[in-house]
C-alpha cells in the first residue's frame, strides 16, 4: 500500500503523518510527504518575499520529514505550488498511491459546509481512498501490532460500497481487525425493492424482507471475504442514515469508519444528499473514504463496461437468446443474474405456505432450469452467476425490482417483436421494462 500524506505543518497534521508513517512501516513501503502551497497566498508578494516563502516552508517540510524518519520510515518530500486538495489528489495518481491521508480538526460548523475542508475536498477529487485521521494513537498502535483495529463499514450494496469492502478486506492483509459491516434500511423502500405484497412494517422490516437482506448482505461479504465473514448488522431507520451509522459506529466502539463515496460534485451534493460527506462533519472517528470504481466518459468517447448484466428469461426461445449475448458483453469476472419471474404464489395454490408447498418445490424447479442456462464457456472466463425466482404480477415491475437487489448497470433481455394490435392487448414486457428501469436495456430481437 504506498501512501501520499498531505501536511500543512499543525499539530494535527503531524498526528495525521505519524499515522501514515506507522502504517508505511508495516507495508514496508515509502511515505510521500506532500505540503500544497495555495497559490493565493504568494499572490501580493514580491519575487524576495516569494522566495523567503518557499525557503521557509522548505525547511519545515525537511524538519518534518527528518522527523520522521527518526521514527525508521523512509520518506520522500514535495512541495507543490497547487490547492492542496488538488496537489495531493494529482501526486496520488501520479505516483500510482493506494491511499491518501490527510488530518482533520474533527466536527466542522454548519457556516463552513458550503466552503468544506481539504479533507472532504480531498476525499471528493481522490480516485484513491482516503483517509481522514481524528484518532491516530489507535491507527498508530494497530499498526504497530499492538491492538486489534475495529472496522466498521456502512454498506448500501452500491458499486462504492462494494470497492469499500474490497478496500477492507485488504486492510485485513495488513494488521488484525476485527470487521462490522452495518446495512441501514428503510422498510418501505426495501419492500418494494424486493417485490413483496402487502404493507411494509412501520419501524422494522418483515421477516421476509430481513431474510432476504441477510442472504443478499451474506452473499456479497462471501464473495469479498471468503468463509471468514464479517460481523453483520442490519438495521431499520426512518431517520437519516448517517445519524443512525453514527450511532452503530459509536456502540460498537469502531476505531475506524469506510464507507463508499459516489463523489458528488457542486449542487448536487446538497440537492441529492451525500453520506460520506455529512459523516465527515458528524463523526469524530478516524474516516476512509472509498470511490466507486470509475465509469466511463461517454462525452469523450470512453467506453462503459457492463460488470453485472441481469437477464430476465421465461424459458422462451426469444428470451433465452438474451442470455449468451450477456455473458458476451460482461468482461471477465463479471457477473450475471439469471431471473425468471412467476406469478404470486395464491394463483397456483390459495392458502398454501410458500415453504415446503407446491409454489417453493415448482420454484427450486426453475431454479435448476436456470442453472442448465449458464453458458459453459462462463466459469472459465471468471464471470459469476446468481439464480433467482421472482413472485410478481407484473413481470415488468420485477425485472426493474430485481435490477435493483443485484445494483445491475445493464439488462440484457430478448423481444418477441409484438407490434400493432397484438402488442396493444397483450402488452409489452420489454416496453415495461424500458419505460421503468433507470438502467441501459439491450434488447436482442427475435
Amino acid at each position: 500500500m504506498k501512501i501520499v500524506c498531505g501536511t500543512d505543518f499543525s499539530i494535527h497534521a503531524a498526528s495525521a503523518a505519524d499515522a501514515a508513517a506507522a502504517m508505511a512501516i508495516r507495508c514496508k513501503t515509502p511515505l510521500e510527504l506532500v505540503h500544497g502551497l495555495e497559490p493565493a497566498t504568494l499572490e501580493f508578494l514580491s519575487k524576495e518575499g516569494v522566495d523567503e516563502v518557499y525557503a521557509r516552508l522548505r525547511r519545515k517540510l525537511g524538519t518534518e520529514a527528518n522527523r520522521l524518519r527518526a521514527g525508521g520510515t523512509e520518506v520522500t518530500e514535495k512541495m507543490i505550488l497547487g490547492r492542496p486538495q488538488e496537489v495531493l489528489v494529482n501526486e496520488a495518481s501520479t505516483s500510482g498511491a493506494d491511499l491518501i491521508v490527510v488530518s482533520s480538526i474533527g466536527r466542522i460548523a454548519p457556516s463552513r459546509w458550503l466552503v468544506g475542508s481539504v479533507a472532504e475536498k480531498t476525499a471528493q477529487l481522490s480516485r484513491v481512498p482516503t483517509l481522514v485521521v481524528r484518532d491516530h494513537d489507535r491507527l498508530i498502535a494497530w499498526a504497530r501490532g499492538k491492538r486489534k483495529l475495529t472496522v466498521f463499514v456502512g454498506y448500501d450494496f452500491s458499486p462504492s460500497s462494494d470497492a469499500a469492502l474490497q478496500w477492507v478486506a485488504a486492510l485485513k492483509e495488513i494488521g488484525v481487525c476485527r470487521t462490522v459491516i452495518a446495512y441501514v434500511s428503510w422498510p418501505p423502500k426495501e419492500t418494494w425493492r424486493f417485490g413483496i405484497g402487502g404493507h411494509s412494517g412501520l419501524t422494522e422490516n418483515e421477516p421476509e424482507v430481513r431474510a432476504m437482506l441477510e442472504r443478499d448482505l451474506k452473499e456479497r461479504c462471501t464473495e469479498v471475504f471468503g468463509l471468514g465473514l464479517p460481523e453483520l448488522r442490519i438495521v431499520s431507520s426512518w431517520g437519516p442514515v448517517e445519524e443512525k451509522l453514527v450511532e452503530l459506529a459509536n456502540a460498537e466502539s469502531a476505531d475506524l469508519i469506510v464507507l463508499g463515496t459516489n463523489q458528488r460534485h457542486g449542487l448536487s451534493r446538497f440537492w441529492l444528499g451525500s453520506v460520506s460527506r455529512t459523516m465527515l462533519h458528524r463523526t469524530t472517528t478516524n474516516l476512509v473514504c472509498v470511490p466507486a470504481p470509475e465509469e466511463a466518459d461517454l462525452s469523450r468517447g470512453q467506453l462503459p463496461s457492463y460488470r453485472r448484466v441481469l437477464v430476465p428469461t421465461d424459458f422462451s426461445k426469444q428470451a433465452n437468446r438474451a442470455i449468451a449475448y450477456a455473458y458476451g458483453v460482461v468482461p471477465r469476472g463479471g457477473e450475471i443474474c439469471l431471473v425468471h419471474i412467476v406469478p404470486p404464489a395464491n394463483v397456483f395454490q390459495s392458502g398454501t405456505p410458500a415453504n415446503g408447498g407446491p409454489q417453493e418445490k415448482r420454484k427450486q424447479k426453475l431454479k435448476t432450469q436456470l442453472q442448465a442456462l449458464i453458458p459453459k464457456a462462463a466459469e472459465k472466463r471468471g464471470i459469476k452467476t446468481r439464480i433467482e425466482v421472482a413472485e410478481h404480477q407484473h413481470p415488468d415491475l420485477a425485472i426493474c425490482q430485481a435490477a435493483e437487489r443485484f445494483s445491475a448497470n445493464l439488462i440484457c433481455l430478448g423481444s418477441r417483436g409484438r407490434s400493432g394490435l397484438k402488442k396493444k392487448l397483450l402488452g409489452s414486457t420489454t416496453e415495461g421494462v424500458m419505460r421503468r428501469s433507470p438502467h441501459p436495456v439491450l434488447i436482442i430481437p427475435n
